[in-house]
Protein backbone atom coordinates (compact mmCIF):
# COMPACT_ATOMS: atom_id res chain seq x y z
CA UNK A 1 0.00 0.00 0.00
CA UNK A 2 2.88 2.42 1.08
CA UNK A 3 4.66 1.68 -2.52
CA UNK A 4 1.20 2.43 -4.44
CA UNK A 5 1.02 5.76 -2.45
CA UNK A 6 4.60 6.92 -3.55
CA UNK A 7 3.84 5.67 -7.15
CA UNK A 8 0.80 7.76 -6.92
CA UNK A 9 2.02 11.12 -5.40
CA UNK A 10 3.62 12.51 -8.52
CA UNK A 11 0.44 12.44 -10.11
CA UNK A 12 -1.18 14.51 -7.07
CA UNK A 13 -1.77 18.30 -7.76
CA UNK A 14 -1.71 20.38 -5.31
CA UNK A 15 -3.05 24.62 -5.42
CA UNK A 16 -1.71 25.37 -2.03
CA UNK A 17 1.49 25.31 0.03
CA UNK A 18 -0.14 23.15 3.14
CA UNK A 19 -1.39 20.79 -0.08
CA UNK A 20 2.16 20.62 -1.29
CA UNK A 21 3.56 20.11 2.53
CA UNK A 22 1.33 17.49 3.12
CA UNK A 23 2.05 15.43 0.18
CA UNK A 24 5.47 15.65 0.73
CA UNK A 25 4.71 14.68 4.35
CA UNK A 26 2.87 11.91 3.00
CA UNK A 27 6.44 11.22 1.21
CA UNK A 28 8.24 10.56 4.39
CA UNK A 29 5.43 9.11 5.68
CA UNK A 30 5.71 6.05 3.25
CA UNK A 31 9.33 5.88 2.57
CA UNK A 32 9.84 5.49 6.69
CA UNK A 33 6.83 2.81 7.17
CA UNK A 34 8.74 0.74 3.71
CA UNK A 35 11.47 1.19 5.47
CA UNK A 36 10.67 -0.42 8.95
CA UNK A 37 8.72 -3.03 7.45
CA UNK A 38 11.48 -3.60 5.24
CA UNK A 39 14.04 -3.35 8.47
CA UNK A 40 11.39 -5.79 10.24
CA UNK A 41 11.38 -8.63 7.29
CA UNK A 42 15.02 -8.87 7.53
CA UNK A 43 14.51 -9.44 11.06
CA UNK A 44 12.54 -12.23 10.20
CA UNK A 45 15.39 -13.71 8.05
CA UNK A 46 18.17 -13.47 10.75
CA UNK A 47 16.31 -14.09 13.86
CA UNK A 48 18.75 -16.82 15.32
CA UNK A 49 21.02 -14.84 14.66
CA UNK A 50 21.70 -12.48 18.44
CA UNK A 51 24.11 -9.93 16.95
CA UNK A 52 22.61 -8.96 13.85
CA UNK A 53 18.66 -9.59 14.80
CA UNK A 54 19.17 -7.22 17.98
CA UNK A 55 21.22 -4.62 15.72
CA UNK A 56 18.28 -4.62 12.99
CA UNK A 57 15.50 -3.97 16.07
CA UNK A 58 17.51 -1.30 16.84
CA UNK A 59 17.46 0.82 13.97
CA UNK A 60 13.75 -0.21 13.54
CA UNK A 61 13.68 1.96 16.38
CA UNK A 62 14.97 4.80 14.61
CA UNK A 63 12.42 4.82 11.63
CA UNK A 64 10.21 7.52 12.14
CA UNK A 65 6.91 6.14 13.03
CA UNK A 66 3.69 7.03 14.66
CA UNK A 67 3.99 6.94 18.55
CA UNK A 68 1.57 4.01 18.73
CA UNK A 69 4.06 1.94 16.03
CA UNK A 70 7.11 3.15 17.99
CA UNK A 71 5.82 1.45 21.07
CA UNK A 72 5.52 -1.60 19.59
CA UNK A 73 8.86 -1.77 17.92
CA UNK A 74 10.60 0.31 21.38
CA UNK A 75 8.70 -2.94 23.10
CA UNK A 76 10.17 -5.51 20.47
CA UNK A 77 13.97 -4.36 20.49
CA UNK A 78 13.85 -4.29 24.58
CA UNK A 79 12.61 -7.99 24.21
CA UNK A 80 15.50 -9.02 21.70
CA UNK A 81 18.43 -7.44 23.21
CA UNK A 82 17.76 -8.60 26.52
CA UNK A 83 16.72 -12.11 25.29
CA UNK A 84 20.35 -12.23 23.55
CA UNK A 85 21.69 -10.60 26.48
CA UNK A 86 22.44 -7.35 25.38
CA UNK A 87 21.53 -5.35 28.62
CA UNK A 88 23.21 -2.11 27.68
CA UNK A 89 21.21 -1.80 24.84
CA UNK A 90 17.73 -3.81 26.42
CA UNK A 91 18.05 -0.74 29.10
CA UNK A 92 18.47 1.86 26.36
CA UNK A 93 15.17 0.91 24.87
CA UNK A 94 12.83 0.42 27.53
CA UNK A 95 14.25 4.02 28.89
CA UNK A 96 12.93 5.48 25.95
CA UNK A 97 10.00 2.97 25.77
CA UNK A 98 9.29 4.74 29.43
CA UNK A 99 10.02 8.20 28.46
CA UNK A 100 6.91 8.12 25.60
CA UNK A 101 3.54 10.13 26.56
CA UNK A 102 1.72 7.12 25.82
CA UNK A 103 3.28 5.05 28.48
CA UNK A 104 1.55 6.76 30.79
CA UNK A 105 -1.78 5.45 29.61
CA UNK A 106 -4.11 3.00 31.73
CA UNK A 107 -3.74 0.87 28.50
CA UNK A 108 0.02 0.20 29.12
CA UNK A 109 0.76 -0.54 32.79
CA UNK A 110 1.28 -3.72 31.71
CA UNK A 111 4.17 -2.82 29.25
CA UNK A 112 5.24 0.19 31.68
CA UNK A 113 5.79 -2.50 34.31
CA UNK A 114 8.09 -4.39 32.32
CA UNK A 115 9.82 -2.02 30.82
CA UNK A 116 10.56 -0.69 34.32
CA UNK A 117 11.92 -4.10 35.44
CA UNK A 118 14.10 -5.15 32.11
CA UNK A 119 15.67 -1.48 32.86
CA UNK A 120 16.17 -2.42 36.78
CA UNK A 121 17.62 -6.04 35.53
CA UNK A 122 19.27 -4.52 32.81
CA UNK A 123 21.27 -1.41 34.86
CA UNK A 124 22.35 -3.95 37.15
CA UNK A 125 24.06 -6.49 34.69
CA UNK A 126 25.25 -3.72 32.91
CA UNK A 127 26.74 -5.15 29.99
CA UNK A 128 26.15 -6.38 26.39
CA UNK A 129 27.04 -10.10 25.87
CA UNK A 130 27.88 -8.83 21.68
CA UNK A 131 29.54 -6.19 20.37
CA UNK A 132 27.06 -4.62 18.32
CA UNK A 133 27.48 -1.92 15.42
CA UNK A 134 24.79 0.97 17.56
CA UNK A 135 24.68 3.20 19.82
CA UNK A 136 22.13 4.54 20.81
CA UNK A 137 23.68 8.18 21.31
CA UNK A 138 24.80 8.67 17.49
CA UNK A 139 22.53 9.95 15.46
CA UNK A 140 22.37 8.10 11.99
CA UNK A 141 20.63 7.14 8.43
CA UNK A 142 19.52 3.90 8.14
CA UNK A 143 21.48 2.16 4.95
CA UNK A 144 18.10 0.67 2.47
CA UNK A 145 19.65 -1.82 1.36
CA UNK A 146 22.33 -3.30 3.89
CA UNK A 147 20.43 -2.17 6.59
CA UNK A 148 23.45 -0.52 8.47
CA UNK A 149 23.65 2.97 9.91
CA UNK A 150 24.68 5.76 8.28
CA UNK A 151 27.01 8.24 10.32
CA UNK A 152 26.97 12.31 10.15
CA UNK A 153 30.01 12.86 7.31
CA UNK A 154 30.32 9.33 5.98
CA UNK A 155 30.04 8.90 2.29
CA UNK A 156 25.94 8.64 1.02
CA UNK A 157 24.09 8.67 -2.06
CA UNK A 158 20.20 9.14 -1.67
CA UNK A 159 17.19 8.72 -3.69
CA UNK A 160 16.28 12.08 -5.22
CA UNK A 161 12.17 11.35 -5.33
CA UNK A 162 11.84 9.24 -2.03
CA UNK A 163 15.38 10.48 0.20
CA UNK A 164 16.10 7.11 0.73
CA UNK A 165 19.86 7.04 1.83
CA UNK A 166 22.61 4.45 0.08
CA UNK A 167 26.03 3.94 1.46
CA UNK A 168 28.33 4.73 -1.12
CA UNK A 169 31.21 3.05 -0.04
CA UNK A 170 30.53 -0.92 -1.01
CA UNK A 171 32.32 -0.50 -4.63
CA UNK A 172 30.89 -2.25 -7.05
CA UNK A 173 27.88 -2.56 -4.67
CA UNK A 174 26.82 0.90 -4.36
CA UNK A 175 23.02 1.85 -5.29
CA UNK A 176 24.63 4.57 -7.87
CA UNK A 177 22.35 4.63 -11.19
CA UNK A 178 20.51 1.54 -9.76
CA UNK A 179 16.64 1.74 -9.05
CA UNK A 180 15.74 2.67 -5.37
CA UNK A 181 14.99 -0.01 -3.37
CA UNK A 182 12.15 1.93 -1.77
CA UNK A 183 10.42 3.18 -4.46
CA UNK A 184 11.25 0.72 -6.66
CA UNK A 185 10.83 2.94 -10.12
CA UNK A 186 13.21 5.78 -9.22
CA UNK A 187 17.22 5.83 -9.78
CA UNK A 188 19.48 6.51 -6.98
CA UNK A 189 21.92 9.26 -6.65
CA UNK A 190 20.53 11.32 -10.30
CA UNK A 191 20.75 14.83 -9.65
CA UNK A 192 17.19 16.33 -9.87
CA UNK A 193 14.88 18.38 -8.38
CA UNK A 194 12.80 15.49 -6.68
CA UNK A 195 9.08 16.26 -6.13
CA UNK A 196 7.95 19.43 -6.95
CA UNK A 197 4.41 20.48 -6.32
CA UNK A 198 2.75 23.20 -7.59
CA UNK A 199 2.53 25.87 -4.96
Amino acid sequence: AFQTVLQQIPFVVTETKAEGAEVKEMLEICREYITAIRVKGAMAEVAKDPVRSTELAAYFTHCNLQPVHLVLALRSAMGVAFKHKNYIAAAGFARRLLELPDMSSERNADLRLKATKVLQKSEQMARNEHELNYDESTTFTIDCKKFVPIKPGTASIQCPYSGSTYSSLYGDQTMKNKVCMTTNFTTVGVKTLGLVTGS
